[in-house]
């Protein structure tokens, strides 16, 4: 990866997104995904644009120009990795709701020099909360079975395993792993409409559904589908995709909220 910044944005997670929740979580890595219901196309161009974000001072990244948002429009790979790069790191902070097959997790994370990101994973048979995670600096730890286990790679198998899984997770957390994904397709095409997002904090929102226009590859993945949603002023809402991985299709639904808001990380107690 171009550049070590340990920051979520976490778009680049639909190969590997279920690392995290399969690794310690489930044995069923190749469990059908529920696709949320809230997720639908369903509001015009003519829909209202976005609220502004006058709490974290967002403004639509200069890295955005070059991205037409709107009906029918088509954007080059590169231009709308750069742009969405752009806008996570312009709000720094944030909260993220993962659904991969039938296992769901929800993250904390905050960009910058300090990079942080802390969260549950359901457990076996969806039961809320039961494993969680943090990772703070160089260093993870995850809480399963009521304990938490520090990561280290010199460590015994539960502590390895730790430190693997962090990493893993941490890798696709990246922007540049985002940028890497979104720039292994060429073109991109926006839809002739605005999809009604539902977002787990209670607020819903219409933004930009933008869909690879072509299959591609990413690092061995057969990317059949990806998704990008993106708010007027190109706020990122969530991300989808679906890869042939291994043989079987995988999908990973993510939601983005609370953009901007102050979000505490701390070591476990």
């Amino acid at each position: 990866m171009g550049r070590s910044k340990q920051v979520i944005s976490a778009l680049g997670a639909t190969a590997l997104g279920a690392v995290l929740l399969t690794g310690c979580s489930s044995d069923d890595a190749d469990a059908d995904a529920r696709e949320p219901a809230a997720s639908s196309p369903a509001e015009s161009a003519s829909s209202p644009a976005a609220e502004a974000s006058p709490a974290s001072g967002y403004t639509t990244p200069a890295a955005c120009a070059d991205v037409p948002l709107k009906s029918d429009a088509t954007i080059p790979g590169k231009d709308l990795a750069a742009c969405v790069t752009a806008a996570m790191e312009a709000y720094g902070t944030g909260t993220e709701h993962v659904t991969s097959g039938d296992q769901e997790s929800t993250t904390r994370f905050r960009f910058g020099d300090e990079p942080a990101m802390a969260g549950d994973v359901d457990g076996e048979g969806g039961k809320s909360g039961e494993n969680s995670f943090v990772f703070l600096g160089d260093e993870e730890w995850i809480r399963t079975d009521g304990t938490w286990v520090k990561g280290d790679p010199a460590g015994n198998t539960r502590e390895t395993l730790v430190a693997s899984l962090g990493k893993a997770y941490r890798a696709l957390a990246d922007p540049q792993v985002t940028a890497d994904v979104i720039a292994s397709s060429p073109v991109w095409k926006v839809d002739t409409e605005k999809a009604l997002i539902s977002l787990e904090n209670g607020k819903d929102t219409h933004a930009w559904r933008i869909t690879n226009a072509e299959p591609f590859n990413w690092h061995g993945a057969e990317m059949t589908e990806y998704i990008v949603w993106l708010e007027d002023d190109a706020t990122p809402v969530g991300a989808q995709g679906t890869s042939a991985m291994g043989g079987t299709p995988t999908t990973t639904v993510q939601h983005f909220y609370d953009l901007g808001k102050p979000v505490t990380i701390e070591p476990p107690a």
